[in-house]
């Protein structure tokens, strides 16, 4: 999923099947969203990854992705059941 809302771009839950990791699909997928967002004039790209899933963090740090120094805020407005 990925959106734009004027300022910046978001890319929210990309994942491949387990069987299919490590074969490019990821880098293609992600990509593809970069291309979307820039077609659309989108300057910048965000995203979150959960602390600890160091292999995520690993492949997008070979995108030429890194930490941005910022709080990621959140409220939960439906209580999980």
């Amino acid at each position: 999923m990925v959106g734009y809302d004027g300022h910046r771009g978001s890319i929210n839950y990309l994942a491949v099947a387990p069987e299919y990791q490590r074969t490019g699909i990821g880098a293609r997928l992600m990509r593809r969203a970069e291309a979307l967002l820039m077609e659309m004039g989108c300057p910048k790209v965000s995203f979150c990854v959960r602390k600890g899933n160091d292999d995520v963090l690993a492949f997008y740090d070979g995108l030429g992705y890194a930490v941005d120094d910022v709080h990621f805020l959140g409220k939960r407005l439906i209580a999980d059941e």
